[in-house]
Order: C-alpha cells, then structure tokens, then sequence
C-alpha cells in the first residue's frame, strides 16, 4: 500500500479514486465494513481506493492532554491493518489545530476535490472542517457536482453500535474476546521484553517483561490466556498478568509480564507480539510462595485449555 504524510496546508496529489473517511482506530469490523464498500465503488468506476485518516487522535490535540486517547491500533499496526484489507492508497494527515480550522468547504477543497475524489464514502456519523460542522448530509453540497458520495449505516453486534469507544470499554473491562469479535482478530499489543527482577525463575514460572507502548490501551488488570509472536515470526501459547504484583509490592507501577509455554530462550530486547484471548481472573495478592505457585499451575492448566 502507497502511504502519504501530510501535513497542513500540505494537500495530496490529484489521483482520481474513491475516497474513504475516517480514523479507523482498530479497523474494527465497521471500519471494514466502510471499506468494503468503498471496493465495491472502485471496482465500479474502475479506479483505486484512498482511505484518508488522520494522525494524532484529534481529541488528543484540541484537548491539550498528551494522554487523552489510548488507542487500539497505533499509526503503524493501523497503516498495516488497512493495508491486509487490499487498500491501494493511504493518505495520513497529520491532525494539527490549524487543520481542525478549515471551513468544511476548505476541508472537501484543499483534500478530496483537490485529491481526485469521484466518489467518497463514511459511516453515517463522520464529520469533518471547524466545530465538525461539514456531515454526510451536507457532503453531496461541499462536492460541488465534482464527486459522488454514499453513506454506510450504522453497523451492530449485539443490539449495540460497533465502535472504538466500545472496543475500549470491553478491554478496560477485561472482556478481550468480545472485543476480539468487534475487531474481527484479537487485540494485540507489541512492546520490547526488558530485564526484570527474574523472580519468575526461581519458582518455575519465568516470565518476559514487556514494556508496552504507552499510547495503546490497557487491558484490565488480571491474568489471561494469550498468545505471544516473536520477531521471527513463531508464536507460543502463554498466560499474561497485567498488574502491580501485590504479592511482592504494596505499590508499584502496572507491568506486563508472559510467561510463554514449553519455551526457554532468552528474549531481551526483542519486540514481541501479545495476543489477549481469555481473561482468566483478577490479581491478588497470595500469602506465600506455595500459595501463588499453585495458582499459577492453575492458570496454565486453564490457559493451555483454552488455547488448545
């Protein structure tokens, strides 16, 4: 997939194409479905599809809080999301205060008039230029005759709206495989196993430190079934605790540690891959060794269970 950053009051190139809105945090399964559309559209007209998004979140801008979104899909695993879903060309505006400015007119100007839109597409509720002003209502008005335009419906699983906000109640909740069907793949974060206090060796149980991104979301404190997938490629069954270790620490900052099934290698320094499955129960504190040591068969009895 073709990916251009921009930046304003940098505009794309004209390449004519049908043009989707959005910005696809997760490429859940109604982002996908925007974007299926869209295919059908370009297979029509017979012309490539653009998906047009956007990088930061714009609430993280225009709320001045650096910590104002945690998001499901990082630039990079987002880009590489749309890419596996057949997406020619990627247009990523960087989200700025001054972009937020345009007039909706401006906006549909300066990025899909100017860019060779033919036809553009969102979900129902997109919005875009100053305060969200311009909507899937008024773009047949801002295209000026120059574009055509559809709107897909809301899509639903389970009586309620598909959505990132939705997707990111269910984890903070620890409900990683309703999430996981929303998403269509299971959530996933990546981060890089750093040297621990290697407690984990000492009672059979060693574990790789992640330090994960701090722009995605954190699952729910717990321990889990999961899958961990190594730089080369190979993935291991494993159980997961996101937590402060109360069994160690009064206080202590949230760490993620895995402990990967049937492996012995050393991992320092990789990035690896954690896939959430299961949510198997809540961190506690034990009142010794053989008490968490029992559990922590338990947990890999349940774990290995599951994911087999």
């Amino acid at each position: 997939m073709e990916t251009i950053h921009l930046t304003y009051p940098e505009t794309p190139d004209l390449v004519p194409s049908v043009m989707v809105l959005g910005f696809f945090d997760g490429v859940h399964t109604g982002h996908q479905a925007v974007i299926r559309h869209a295919q059908g559209q370009a297979k029509q007209l017979d012309v490539p599809v653009t998906v047009i998004t956007f990088d930061p979140h714009p609430k993280q801008v225009l709320s001045n809080k650096p910590d104002a979104v945690r998001y499901i899909t990082p630039l990079q695993r987002k880009l590489n999301r749309i890419a596996a879903l057949g997406v020619e060309r990627c247009i990523v505006i960087t989200f700025t205060k001054e972009l937020a400015s345009l007039s909706p007119q401006q906006f549909v100007d300066d990025y899909l008039i100017g860019a060779g839109a033919v036809h553009v597409t969102a979900g129902f509720d997109y919005s875009y230029g100053k305060f969200g002003e311009g909507t899937m209502e008024t773009l047949p008005y801002h295209a000026r005759g120059r574009f055509t335009t559809s709107v897909v419906a809301e899509q639903t699983s389970g009586g309620e709206k598909v959505s990132s906000t939705r997707i990111r109640q269910l984890l903070g909740a620890g409900d990683v495989e309703v999430a996981s069907e929303l998403l269509g793949t299971p959530y996933v974060i990546c981060g890089e196993v750093i040297h621990g206090d290697a407690r984990g060796r000492t009672i059979g149980y060693p574990t790789a430190n992640v330090v994960m991104d701090a722009s995605y979301v954190m699952p729910r404190l717990g321990v889990y079934a999961t899958r961990v997938r190594l730089q080369d490629g190979r993935t291991f069954d494993a159980m997961t605790n996101v937590g402060r270790r109360p069994t160690f620490y009064a206080t202590g900052d949230v760490s993620i540690e895995s402990h990967l099934f049937d492996f012995s290698e050393d991992l320092y320094g990789q990035l690896i891959e954690i896939e959430w499955m299961h949510y198997l129960r809540d961190e506690r504190a034990f009142d010794g060794l053989d008490s968490l040591i029992a559990q922590l068969k338990q947990d890999e009895t349940a774990a290995r269970a599951i994911l087999s």
